[in-house]
C-alpha cells in the first residue's frame, strides 16, 4: 500500500538510525504546548521531518528510533514521529544547538578541579586558590599536552 493511501488509515513503523538533526522554522503552539520543527537525516540518507516538544529532543545523531510515518508535508516530504524502541540503549542526549561538546567537557573538568580542591580540605580560600592553580595547570596542559611541566601545583596537590 503506497503512502498516498496510508495517510489516514494506517501507520508505518520502522526501526531507523538518526545521522543528523537540524532545527528549521519557528516553534509553534499545538494542543500539547510549544513544538520545535526538525529536519532529520537518517543513516540511509533519507530526510524526514519531525516535531519535538523541546529544543533538545531525546533523539539525535546516533539514536536508534522507532519511526512512525504520519503523512506528508505539503511539499511531499515524510512527516514522522519517533519512539524509543524497547530494550535499545541510546547514546547521551545531544547538546543544544550551537553548543560544542568541548564546552561540556570543560564544565566536567572544572567540576573535577573543584571537587579535588574541596577534598583537600582547609579554609575555603585555600581550596579556591588550589582550584585556580589546578585549573591553570589543566589549561596549560590542554594547550600543549605533549610538553611536560617541570613543576606544577598539581603534583603538590597529591
Amino acid at each position: 500500500m503506497g503512502l498516498d493511501r496510508c495517510r489516514t488509515r494506517c501507520l508505518l513503523v520502522l526501526m531507523e538510525n538518526i545521522k543528523s538533526i537540524e532545527r528549521f522554522g519557528e516553534p509553534w503552539e499545538s494542543k500539547y504546548g510549544k513544538m520545535y520543527p526538525f529536519s532529520v537525516v537518517l543513516e540511509n540518507g533519507e530526510t524526514v521531518y519531525a516535531n519535538a516538544a523541546s529544543e533538545t529532543p531525546w533523539w539525535g545523531p546516533g539514536s536508534i528510533v522507532e519511526m512512525t510515518v504520519k503523512g506528508e508535508t505539503k511539499k511531499g516530504n515524510k512527516k514522522v514521529s519517533f519512539g524509543k524502541p524497547e530494550g535499545v540503549a541510546q547514546p547521551p542526549r545531544p547538546l543544544p544547538s550551537g553548543k560544542s561538546s568541548g564546552n561540556r567537557d570543560e564544565a566536567i573538568s572544572l567540576a573535577m578541579v573543584f571537587k579535588i580542591a574541596a577534598e583537600r580540605g582547609g579554609a575555603p580560600s585555600e581550596s579556591l586558590s588550589l582550584a585556580r592553580e589546578l585549573w591553570a595547570a589543566f589549561k596549560e596542559f590542554q594547550a600543549s599536552p605533549e610538553v611536560l611541566p617541570t613543576s606544577s601545583s598539581e603534583e603538590e596537590a597529591f
